[in-house]
């Protein structure tokens, strides 16, 4: 595309977006500059309590504080957008585009677009899903003016780049609880996560780990060090890890899904995933360790809201098999799941047996369980340093 971003503009995006992985305060500057390369009248991250109907974070540019407090009005009505058969089907790095992708009907009689959209002269919108769950939904939403028309190819393409990276930011900031980084302090507060934290070179040379990392490495699980590079006890994961870590060393914006949720143990073992964080560039980042160029997070713990997500990348899930079991999670039965899916019942039958397969699990509740216990946050040992 003629008009498309040079590479500099938009890995300068993307480590923009990395430093909000451990400062979220940077999100608001940060929003304003992926609202500019959209060429978009305003930016939003936002994420949905589905159960409860109203956004539980929210982080905006552009839009006026009038109709920032309004749009709370239409909650409801764009949760129900999100549980959509075609919202809850769509590929998750796929953008969704309001023009394309939300029925003609729903358009017409949206509320939310001829009350909040209309006045401001907003006539199209994309989200960026970055987290989809039978309660949680976490997108960034972009408004497009009707003096710029609608959201075209290239901001999709743009969409399609940006998201992964988007959804690695966002993933570590949930999974550390951060508030702030202070660079005196960083070090201390890192050493206070439950969540593992293992610091890299290029060449996957461990250069630091905080304390629940070090007591994984000591215990040789799920972590190792062989001659001072960081292992896992799968070695997929590790080729998987060691890619990722090169990939960050020689171009962050490159690293894409790469490491972006890695299993690191082995089949019939608690499942413990991993993330990667490019560290070379960027203040919030470099203050950790000037020789990093890699940070590997270890979080062996899990929050129900993302469980159905967190265990198909675990265990390696078909997107139907992670339909079924997101349709179980939220308490439907299989017998309503099939009818929800548009599928026979013997073909949820299938799909479960695989999961039961997959996951080595017999019954519903054991499910349910297995998914709080492998999705939810890892949060820090006691509070945050003060002062």
């Amino acid at each position: 595309m003629d008009d498309f971003p040079p590479p500099q503009r938009l890995s300068e995006i993307i480590g923009l977006v990395y430093d909000c992985a451990l400062d979220p305060g940077r999100w608001d500057d940060t929003l304003d500059e992926i609202r500019a390369l959209f060429r978009c009248h305003n930016a939003q991250l936002i994420m949905f309590d589905l159960d409860q109907r109203c956004p539980t974070l929210r982080k905006s540019v552009g839009i006026d504080p009038y109709w920032l407090e309004r749009q709370l009005e239409y909650a409801a009505e764009v949760a129900d957008w999100e549980r959509l058969p075609l919202a809850t089907a769509w590929p998750l790095d796929e953008p969704q585009v309001l023009s394309r992708h939300l029925p003609q009907e729903l358009r017409q009689s949206s509320r939310y677009l001829a009350e909040w959209g209309a006045p401001q002269g907003i006539v199209d919108s994309m989200a960026l899903v970055l987290m989809r769950s039978p309660s949680r939904h976490a997108q960034i939403g972009l408004g497009r003016h009707a003096s710029v028309g609608l959201v075209s190819e290239r901001e999709v393409e743009l969409g399609r780049l940006l998201v992964p990276h988007v959804r690695r930011a966002v993933t570590i900031s949930d999974i550390l609880d951060v508030q702030s980084l202070e660079a005196e302090a960083a070090r201390e507060v890192f050493d206070t996560l439950r969540a593992g934290v293992v610091l890299t070179d290029g060449k996957a040379r461990i250069l630091h780990a905080n304390a629940a990392a070090e007591a994984m490495l000591r215990a040789g699980r799920p972590i190792r060090s062989t001659g001072g590079t960081i292992q896992a006890n799968v070695a997929s994961a590790t080729t998987e890890l060691h890619a990722a870590i090169d990939l960050a060393a020689r171009n962050e914006a490159e690293i894409g899904t790469t490491g972006l949720a890695v299993r690191l143990t082995n089949a019939g073992h608690a499942p413990v995933l991993g993330s990667v964080l490019p560290m070379r560039a960027g203040a919030a980042r470099r203050r950790l360790e000037p020789r990093a160029v890699a940070a590997v997070f270890i979080n062996p713990i899990g929050n129900d809201a993302n469980g159905a997500e967190a265990m198909a990348v675990a265990f390696d899930f078909t997107r139907m098999e992670t339909r079924v079991l997101t349709s179980l999670l939220a308490g439907r039965t299989l017998v309503q799941s099939a009818a929800e899916l548009g599928i026979a019942l013997t073909t949820a039958k299938t799909h479960l047996g695989n999961i039961f397969v997959k996951t080595g699990v017999s019954r519903q509740a054991e499910l349910v369980r297995l998914a709080a216990q492998i999705a939810s946050p890892a949060r820090r040992n006691g509070a945050w340093p003060t002062g």
